[in-house]
């Protein structure tokens, strides 16, 4: 008798397959499902569970971006599957000991190390591996999927190593892909092959060979394509190997930095507009007054799934009528902010339009982008710990953070047209400077590199760069600057049509994935499962970015251990029933 094909195969154990799978056993257990029970698992990396972005070893200068009162990952309950008994997990809140209603509002939030939170991640998954590799539900292959093709029952699943497997469905829960290389990157490349003494970083993580290559070019200057999140990991792991910081002022959270005697790099950080991200307030109290009602959320939701308003969509602006007037509500009722905003509600209505389809406008109710890069930071600092008043623009992308989950749940799989959910979906992106930014600690560390002449502003907003063989010449009106090594810390989109890996190109050269549009993921049902270049709906399902499109918001941990992972493993436990009562 041969052994049953596996009713599911899982490519990708990072936090959302890792969550996925723990969804799916627990829909098993509560439909009494545990027959001819055989699940297959890849993923090539060591780490289980936790993914590179929460990988263990990376070094502490590599923070969350998610602070611990809302990093709520929710506990496990105990899984039964008859044979095997999985015990319950800890939630991330009691395995760390932190209780969010124990503390004060007005204490600063803490940001845990992404290594922290990764070996969390790794403990609980282990924890569920252990039973079922025991009583041999699971067999993990610890190999990269190339391929996988359609078969007359399921899916076939080819290995790097060339062996094929078989499964009844797929789920597709990987993470970042390999895309097409950015042109300038590869013209940069080519221009450094014949010279040995220049150093170049297509991408900003692991943290760690950067941080050697400073210390074999002995005082060198680094430059980074980029001024976000990643970027200032870098810094800061770079900082952390050539000094240390202590706190100068616990209230505003100012920092010094103390070099040690090794002559330190000079970092010089670019981007094509020069602005830096806007951090998160210091702490609940603060955090709160941007946070929408209940019931204007509520009005909000009604608005954005209104079907008559969606048919009538024609772009962004569908999404901006129905957010603008809760970003005006919250801004009047702040009690310190800035009061050269329109008095006038209809001005300030078009204004706060208006700023988010091109920030660039300016208005006096704004921060002045054109100062000093020093003086935006330490504006963007003030207002984030509460010492200066709130400018309209802060208040925009804080409150488009707390209206996130309501655009996501409301937008995602929703009638609205291809081009309009791409149209919002870049909109979305261009907020994430604002909606997204990091601690108020992360941008005190880059006032106090300034101030110890190691992180140098001058080249911030496109400079021009040509590649001599000294190193990378940013010239900025008069001055000039020269790398040796250059860093590029931006991170790619998620546009299907750019990925370069055997699996997803095969995939669309197959016809079984078809992308949502040209800028954007492959098309999924609510319940994540693929529909193919024909329209029709096949057993593989995907989790993550390289949905996005059908879906909106899908990189974020909590994300990772939210209702998408739930929807499908609601569905992919009914589809292994049916299977199962076919084969009877």
């Amino acid at each position: 008798m041969t052994d049953p094909i596996p009713a599911l195969a899982i490519v990708g154990l990072g936090p959302r397959g890792h969550y996925a799978l723990e969804c799916y056993l627990r829909e098993c257990s509560d439909r009494e499902f545990d027959k001819n029970f055989k699940i297959l698992l890849f993923e090539e990396a060591d780490q289980l569970g936790n993914g590179p972005v929460w990988d263990m070893s990376q070094p502490d200068s590599n923070w969350s971006n998610v602070n611990d009162r809302i990093l709520e990952l929710p506990a496990r309950p105990e899984i039964n599957l008859g044979t095997a008994l999985i015990k319950s997990f800890l939630s991330y809140h009691d395995w760390a000991a932190k209780k969010p209603t124990a503390r004060s509002a007005d204490n600063s939030d803490h940001y845990p190390l992404r290594n922290m939170v990764g070996t969390y991640l790794h403990e609980r998954f282990a924890t569920l591996l252990r039973p079922l590799v025991e009583y041999d539900i699971v067999k993990l292959v610890q190999e990269r999927v190339h391929a996988v093709e359609l078969t007359g029952t399921g899916a076939c699943l080819t290995a790097r190593s060339g062996v094929k497997f078989f499964a009844d469905q797929v789920l597709l829960a990987v993470g970042h892909q390999p895309t097409q290389q950015d042109p300038q990157i590869e013209g940069w490349q080519a221009e450094i092959e014949a010279r040995d003494a220049l150093c170049l970083f297509g991408e900003p993580y692991p943290v760690d060979p950067i941080v050697d290559a400073a210390k074999t070019h002995a005082g060198a200057a680094i430059a980074a394509r980029g001024y976000g999140l990643a970027t200032i990991d870098i810094v800061r792991a770079i900082a952390d190997e050539y000094g240390s910081f202590s706190l100068r002022d616990e209230q505003s959270r100012e920092l010094t930095f103390a070099p040690t005697e090794d002559v330190a790099p000079t970092i010089i950080p670019f981007s094509l507009d020069g602005l830096p991200m806007g951090p998160k307030p210091v702490n609940e109290q603060l955090d709160r007054q941007f946070a929408p009602s209940e019931k204007v959320l509520d009005t909000l939701r009604r608005e954005l799934n209104d079907p008559a308003l969606k048919a009538r969509a024609t772009g962004k602006a569908f999404l901006l009528d129905a957010i603008t007037p809760v970003i005006v509500g919250v801004f009047r009722e702040l009690e310190y902010k800035r009061d050269d905003a329109p008095s006038d509600n209809d001005a300030l209505h078009h204004l706060v339009k208006a700023w988010i389809e091109d920030p660039a406008r300016g208005h006096k109710s704004c921060l002045d982008t054109d100062q000093p890069p020093i003086d935006l930071l330490k504006n963007l600092v003030q207002m984030a710990n509460g010492s200066a008043p709130v400018s309209l623009d802060y208040c925009i992308g804080q409150v488009w953070r707390y209206c996130h989950p309501t655009i996501y749940r409301s937008l995602s799989h929703s009638a609205l047209s291809d081009d309009v959910l791409a149209e919002i979906i870049l909109l979305d992106e261009s907020m994430k400077r604002y909606a997204f930014g990091p601690p108020i600690e992360s941008l005190q560390q880059l006032l106090a590199l300034c101030e110890a002449s190691m992180l140098d502003l001058t080249y911030l907003a496109d400079p021009d760069i040509t590649v001599t063989d000294r190193g990378w010449v940013l010239t900025s009106g008069e001055n000039h600057a020269t790398a040796q090594i250059m860093v590029n810390a931006v991170l790619d989109a998620p546009k299907i049509a750019d990925v370069r890996s055997p699996l997803i190109e095969g995939l669309l050269e197959d016809g079984l994935v078809a992308p949502v549009h040209d800028e954007l993921g492959v098309a999924t049902t609510a319940d994540s499962y693929v529909i193919s270049q024909n329209g029709t709906v096949i057993p593989i399902a995907v989790l993550g970015r390289l949905a996005k499109g059908t879906i909106i918001g899908v990189d974020a941990i909590l994300e990772c251990f939210g209702d998408r992972p739930r929807a499908w493993a609601s569905s992919a436990a009914k589809h292994a029933i049916s299977k199962l009562a076919e084969a009877q």
